[in-house]
C-alpha cells in the first residue's frame, strides 16, 4: 500500500463516520418528530407559524373544534369546547391577522373564528371587514359579520360601517350578504353612526329608472331608518319625515314611520306642524318630491295633489305613533280636508285613542265621501276602505250605522256591492247578541244579480251567530274561544276572528293579560293579528309592561326559527312600539 493511500484511509473513515453520525442524527430527529402527539391541539398550534404546515394545522384545529362542539351539543361554553378554545383561539387569531395565507385557508380560518363567537377572535373578523373588496370577498364578510353581530362587538363599529357603505345591494354578490350585514348593523347599532346615517337618509334618488342605484339607495336608507329608530334619534325626526313625504322613496316609508313610532314623543310636534301647514321646510320638500315623481309634465290634478300631499303623510305618522295629543290636530285637519286626504285622515283616526269625538268625526267623514272615490295608487274604493277600518274602533255602537249606510249606498253597481259587502263583514265582527236582527236586514238585502248581500258569507254569518249564542256577553268565554282548535282552522277561522273582536267590544284593560295568556294556543295568523290589535285598542295611554310581555313572545318566536311563528308575530312589533311611545 502506498504512502498516499495509507494517509487517505483515515480521512475516508472520518468522512464515513461523520456521514453515518449525521444520518443517525437525522433519523433520530425524525423519530422524535414522529413521536409528536397528532391528537394534541398544542402540536398543531406550534405548526401554525410554519408555511409548510399552516394549512393542514388550520384544518386539523378546526376539526378539533367541530368534534368538540358535537360532543358538547353545540355549547360553546361546554366542558370540551371551552378548554380547547382557551388553547387555540388566540394563536389562530394571530395567524389570521398576520395574513400571508392562501385564500381558501384564510376563509376557513375566518369561518372558524366566527363560529366560536369568542371575543378573543374579533381582530381576525375585523380584519376581514377591512379587507372587503366588493364583488370578491363577500363570503369572508358574511362569516365575519355573523360573528361580530352575535358578539355585539363595538370594536367592529367603524369597519362595519365602511362595509355597509361600500356594499352594492344592487349587484349579484353584494345582494347575497346584504341581509347578514343588515342584521349585524342592527345588533351593534353604534351611536357613533348617527350623523352618517342621517346624511345617508337624506340622499336624493334622482333617477328611479336606474335599478341598480335605486336598489342600493333603498337598502342603505331603509337600514339607516331602522337603525335611527332603534337609537331613538331625535336628530333624525325631520329626515325620517322627508322619507315618508317622498313618493320616490315609497318603499322606505313604512320603515321610516316605524322608526318615528319608536322615537315616539319627540316626533309628535314636527308631525303636527306638518299637518297644520306650519313646517315650511317639510311642506316645500313634499311639493318638490311629489312633482318630481309626477314626471316632466305634471297635470293640473297632480299639481293640486302635490300641494296637499303632506297632510295625509303627517296624519299617517301621527296616528301610527298613536299618542293622545295627536287626536285634536287630526280632528281639526279632518274638518278642512277634502276627498282623498279626508278619507286618509278618517282611516287614521281609527288608530288613535277612541273618544266620542273621533267616532262622530269618522262617521261624518265617511258620509261625505263619494261612493265612487278611489284611493291612489291602487284604486281601492274609499268607502270600502273606511267601512273595513271602522272595525278598528272595536265599538258595537257602529253596527246600526254600518247597516244603515250600507242599505242607503247609491252609485255604480260595483261600488255599491263592494260597500255593502264590507259593511256587512265589519258589522258581523262587531255585533252583539241584541244586534243580530239589524245585521240580518243588510245580509238579506237583494242584490242586482238576484241573490242577497250575505249569500257569499253564509258560513261566517252562521259562525258569528253560533258564537254569540254560546258566549252572549261573557268576555271570558270569548277569550277561551281564541285558542279553540276550530278558531285556528282555515275553514272556521271566522269563529276566532269574531271572538277576538268581541274581547275588544266587551273587554276592559284587565282582559289584556288574559289575551296574552291565550296566545300560545292561537296559531291562526288572522286571529293573532286581531288579538294583538285588541291589546293596542285597550291601551290608550300605552303600557311598557305589556309591551315587554309582547316582546318576549316575539323574541321566543325568533329564537324558535319557526317561519310560521315569526310571521304570525310580525304585527306585534308595531303594537309594541306604539305601547312604548304612548307610555313615554
Amino acid at each position: 500500500m502506498s504512502r498516499s493511500a495509507r494517509s487517505i484511509l483515515p480521512l475516508l473513515r472520518s468522512l464515513l463516520l461523520g456521514a453515518a453520525t449525521a444520518s443517525s442524527m437525522a433519523l433520530s430527529a425524525g423519530i422524535v418528530a414522529g413521536c409528536a402527539d397528532e391528537n394534541d391541539p398544542e402540536t398543531h398550534v406550534k405548526r401554525l407559524d410554519d408555511p409548510a404546515t399552516v394549512t393542514p394545522s388550520v384544518n386539523r384545529l378546526v376539526q378539533f373544534f367541530e368534534d368538540a362542539m358535537t360532543r358538547d351539543n353545540k355549547d360553546r361554553n361546554g366542558p370540551t369546547v371551552k378548554p380547547l378554545l382557551d388553547k387555540i383561539i388566540e394563536p389562530m387569531t394571530q395567524r389570521c391577522v398576520a395574513g400571508d395565507l392562501d385564500e381558501r385557508t384564510n376563509s376557513k380560518l375566518i369561518k372558524f373564528i366566527s363560529d366560536t363567537r369568542d371575543p378573543r377572535g374579533d381582530a381576525c373578523l375585523i380584519k376581514a371587514l377591512k379587507d372587503y373588496k366588493p364583488e370578491s370577498t363577500e363570503e369572508d364578510v358574511r362569516w365575519a359579520v355573523r360573528g361580530l353581530g352575535a358578539m355585539k362587538s363595538e370594536k367592529a363599529a367603524e369597519p362595519l360601517m365602511a362595509v355597509f357603505t361600500k356594499l352594492q345591494h344592487g349587484k349579484p354578490k353584494g345582494s347575497t350578504i346584504s341581509r347578514d350585514v343588515h342584521d349585524a348593523m342592527i345588533e351593534i347599532n353604534s351611536k357613533s353612526w348617527e350623523d352618517g346615517l342621517i346624511t345617508m337618509l337624506g340622499r336624493p334618488i334622482n333617477d328611479p329608472k336606474d335599478v341598480t342605484t335605486m336598489r342600493n339607495e333603498l337598502f342603505w336608507q331603509i337600514t339607516a331608518a331602522e337603525l335611527l329608530g332603534w337609537q331613538r334619534s331625535e336628530k333624525a325626526v325631520v329626515p325620517l319625515l322627508k322619507v315618508v313625504l317622498s313618493p320616490i322613496k315609497a318603499d322606505a316609508a313604512a320603515t321610516a314611520i316605524l322608526a318615528l313610532t319608536k322615537i315616539g314623543k319627540p316626533a309628535i310636534q314636527p308631525a303636527i306642524q306638518l299637518l297644520q301647514g306650519e313646517h315650511k321646510e317639510l311642506i316645500e320638500y313634499s311639493k318638490v318630491e311629489n312633482l318630481k315623481a309626477a314626471g316632466d309634465k305634471p297635470s293640473a290634478e297632480q299639481k293640486k295633489a302635490a300641494e296637499t300631499a303632506h297632510v295625509a303623510a303627517a296624519a299617517l305618522v301621527l296616528a301610527t305613533i298613536g299618542r293622545q295629543e295627536s287626536v285634536q290636530p287630526l280632528l281639526s285637519a279632518l274638518e278642512k280636508a277634502e276627498d282623498v286626504p279626508r278619507a286618509i285622515i278618517a282611516r287614521e283616526l281609527t288608530k288613535v285613542p277612541k273618544t266620542p269625538e273621533t267616532l262622530a268625526a269618522f262617521q261624518a267623514a265617511y258620509e261625505k265621501t263619494p261612493a265612487s272615490l278611489e284611493m291612489p295608487p291602487a284604486g281601492l274604493n274609499a268607502r270600502v276602505m273606511l267601512a273595513e277600518a271602522a272595525g278598528n274602533f272595536f265599538d258595537a255602537s257602529l253596527v246600526p250605522w254600518l247597516v244603515k249606510t250600507g242599505l242607503e249606498a247609491r252609485g255604480e253597481e260595483d261600488d255599491v256591492a263592494q260597500i255593502r259587502d264590507v259593511s256587512l263583514q265589519t258589522a258581523l265582527k262587531l255585533m252583539k247578541p241584541d244586534q243580530v236582527a239589524d245585521v240580518d236586514r243588510l245580509a238579506n238585502t237583494r242584490t242586482s244579480g238576484g241573490g242577497t248581500v250575505g249569500k257569499s258569507m253564509e258560513k261566517e254569518i252562521k259562525l258569528a251567530k253560533d258564537l254569540l249564542n254560546g258566549c252572549g256577553t261573557k268576555v271570558d268565554c270569548y277569550v277561551g274561544k281564541l285558542g279553540d282548535p276550530a278558531s285556528q282552522a282555515k275553514e272556521t277561522q271566522f269563529q276566532g276572528i269574531k271572538a277576538a273582536y268581541m274581547t275588544g267590544v266587551l273587554g276592559s284593560p284587565d282582559v289584556r293579560q288574559q289575551i296574552i295568556d291565550a296566545l300560545p294556543k292561537v296559531s291562526n295568523a288572522a286571529v293573532r293579528f286581531v288579538s294583538v290589535s285588541v291589546i293596542d285598542s285597550l291601551s290608550p295611554k300605552g303600557d311598557a309592561e305589556v309591551a315587554t310581555k309582547l316582546q318576549k313572545i316575539v323574541d321566543e318566536g325568533e329564537a324558535s326559527k319557526d317561519p310560521e311563528k315569526i310571521s304570525g308575530n310580525a304585527p306585534f312589533k308595531t303594537v309594541i312600539y306604539r305601547l312604548t311611545a304612548r307610555a313615554q
